[in-house]
């Protein structure tokens, strides 16, 4: 039977100790991990964390277009067209045109997205939660400081 019929592969016994040593292979493997937990707590919404950062982004920031949405997340411009889209299309935000600049559109929530972030956010503080429970306060405050540096460091 196939691992896609229900049988889980059991990956062999592989020497990764170069990987495992290694600070990118680190954070890849917790990101894989972190994000499988968000998808689990978001359950039946079906929102991705790309979806979830715009939405928060775009609470506490009324107006933003998607230019500055996507410089701040840190999104390719292209990418950020079909993830609008798909919130706009799900009826949680709307675009704006600018009286400015017709070409530019202010983005917010609608109430409807407002009402499911605030629930997807309930449920992101247990998530959360339950990773600073594992870190610990201290360390989990440490890494956060320390993943801000790499990213600061490395633009």
């Amino acid at each position: 039977m196939a691992a896609s019929q229900g049988v889980r592969a059991v990956a062999p016994a592989l020497d990764l100790s170069y990987l495992e040593g290694t600070i990118g292979y680190a954070i890849r493997r917790a990101q894989l991990l972190i994000f499988a937990d968000i998808y689990r707590v978001f359950g039946q919404d079906a929102v991705t964390t790309a979806q979830f950062s715009v939405l928060a982004v775009v609470a506490d920031n009324p107006g933003a277009n998607q230019s500055d949405l996507a410089l701040a997340l840190g999104v390719e411009r292209p990418r950020m067209v079909p993830l609008i889209d798909a919130l706009e299309g799900r009826g949680l935000l709307v675009r704006i045109p600018s009286v400015a600049d017709r070409r530019h559109r202010h983005i917010h929530l609608t109430p409807e997205g407002e009402r499911l972030l605030s629930g997807l956010k309930q449920r992101f503080s247990v998530h959360q939660q339950r990773l600073i429970d594992v870190l610990g306060p201290s360390d989990a405050k440490r890494l956060l400081r320390g993943l801000r540096l790499l990213a600061t460091a490395m633009t």
